[in-house]
């Protein structure tokens, strides 16, 4: 028996990086998956890997979009019939100075990082009350929690992330729904290959990192399958470090 047979899981940002990989674990574990994109090019992709599979629902959507959220959560239903486990990955993030952040650049980093988690659970919990089982799993960052010089919208939609995982773990701890965050470390995702072009940066962020690497989207990709799984039924609430001991020092 896998471990997340016949559950249905929604992944934000499924198209690369984290969301993927997730994505195809749940699969691999049994799961029916339904995946959400903003990019064309990644939706491609995805219909190229999965074929038209009946326990894959691919949608081209950008979650900011609160009528996206609707529909998304509305076709999930509509199509499976419950909604098991929800995955707000969807995320993005610039480096700029405090001082030269826009009003227009924070809204977009708040509005994808947490509006679209904020309203995905929303509209996702009534149908997990009803049910009377589910799991949240919202992708935070060790950023949530420390930090970074010229990332401070990015950090602030990531704290966000973390206070409300808390707060909705606590609100729904009594109707067996269990609400969990991710922080992951610096991981060999999309933006990779981008990050190691800044010698200085990238070393850097080795030295301060106590296992010496970066992780491998894969490694968050596990976690995620443990949390979705009934192995963490006694676990809300929580912020889990994967970040290759950065955290610890």
């Amino acid at each position: 028996m896998t471990l997340l047979q016949g559950k249905v899981c929604i992944v934000t940002g499924a198209g690369k990086g984290f969301g993927k990989d997730i994505a195809r674990a749940y699969y691999t574990q049994g799961a029916r998956v339904v995946m959400i994109t903003r990019s064309q090019c990644d939706i491609d992709d995805l219909m190229s890997e999965y074929k038209y599979d009946e326990n894959v629902f691919i949608v081209h959507g950008d979650v900011s979009d609160i009528d996206t959220v609707d529909q998304l959560v509305s076709q999930t239903i509509e199509k499976f019939g419950k909604i098991d486990v929800l995955v707000n990955n969807a995320g993005m993030r610039f480096r700029k100075k405090f001082l030269d952040i826009s009003s227009d650049e924070l809204d977009q980093v708040l509005n994808v990082n947490f509006k679209s988690a904020f309203f995905l659970c929303q509209k996702v919990l009534p149908q997990m009350v009803k049910q009377r089982n589910g799991k949240i799993i919202n992708m935070s960052s060790i950023a949530g929690t420390l930090g970074f010089p010229d990332l401070s919208g990015y950090v602030a939609s990531k704290a966000a992330i973390v206070g409300l995982t808390k707060s909705l773990a606590l609100e729904f701890s009594d109707k067996n729904i269990q609400i969990n965050a991710l922080a992951p470390g610096f991981c060999k995702t999309s933006y990779f290959e981008n990050f190691q072009k800044n010698e200085k940066l990238y070393e850097y962020t080795l030295s301060r990192t106590p296992m010496n690497r970066w992780g491998d989207s894969k490694e968050v990709a596990d976690v995620c399958v443990f949390l979705a799984s009934k192995m963490s039924n006694y676990m809300t609430g929580e912020v889990l470090n994967v970040d290759g001991g950065w955290s610890a020092g």
